[in-house]
């Protein structure tokens, strides 16, 4: 197991790329990362290498890096669709609509 800036990685593995720049994942870590056939899988470069992930993880990523910008107990999902009505409210007034929004 190599440790790089404090990740824990596998052993690495070795894969050769196939027509059309196709790549086999070993059926061991598809599996332990839950990735089936037509899922979609995030390729980023870094440096002079990539980097594969999954969807699901890079979500949980980019959660945690914005979760140190939050407040506790805030919930901006909640504060956002707020905001959004509000919004709405006050383009209807001056529209002179008069739509009346849930």
């Amino acid at each position: 197991m190599h440790i790089i800036n404090d990740l824990c990685h596998s052993e690495p593995i070795r894969v050769r790329i196939a027509a059309g720049g196709r790549i086999v994942i070993p059926a061991d870590i598809r599996q332990s990362l839950g990735v089936r056939e037509g899922d979609e899988l995030l390729i980023i470069r870094e440096g002079d290498g990539i980097r594969m992930t999954t969807v699901l993880q890079t979500a949980k990523e980019v959660q945690a890096f914005f979760e140190k910008f939050k407040k506790p107990g805030e919930n901006v999902v909640d504060e956002f669709l707020a905001e959004r009505r509000e919004e709405a409210l006050r383009e209807d007034r001056e529209s002179g609509t008069g739509r009346v929004r849930k």
